[in-house]
């Protein structure tokens, strides 16, 4: 019975030791700064195209508080591989044409007419994985 007070004391004082360390380490760090805006922006109803003024005037504003304004800056979707027909079969290329990255051997002819077309002439894709997803959705 003495052995298990004496572990659970010694687990009670390293939990209390720990706790205390984290304290301490915690309370030194700063906190981030967080610059608050407010704007008041009248509701929006989703069946009107422009309210009137004489519907709003009774009811409160609504409040907005931003948190984080970081401009965020769109990327552009680039274009990295090309899916086209050739000699019948498909075949993935990337950006500059020169190289083939895959050999599909998939027949031009599963594919409907209006696609064949298009797949004549290349279709454009980001990533491989859009391709996939293309092709199983066309073989399913």
């Amino acid at each position: 019975m003495n052995r298990y007070v004496s572990s659970f004391l010694f687990f009670l004082c390293l939990t209390a030791g720990c706790l205390v360390a984290l304290f301490f380490i915690t309370g030194s760090m700063e906190a981030q700064k967080v610059q608050v805006t407010e704007s008041v922006e009248q509701p929006a109803f989703a069946g009107s195209a422009a309210v009137n003024e004489s519907e709003t005037a009774g009811r409160e504003p609504v409040y907005h508080i931003v948190l984080n304004q970081e401009k965020v800056v769109p990327s552009v979707a680039s274009e990295n591989y090309c899916l086209v027909s050739e000699e019948g079969y498909l075949i993935v290329y990337d950006r500059d044409m020169d190289a083939v990255n895959m050999f599909t051997h998939m027949p031009l002819r599963d594919f409907p007419v209006e696609e064949q077309e298009k797949l004549m002439e290349g279709i454009w894709f980001e990533t491989m994985t859009e391709i996939f997803s293309y092709l199983e959705s066309y073989t399913s």
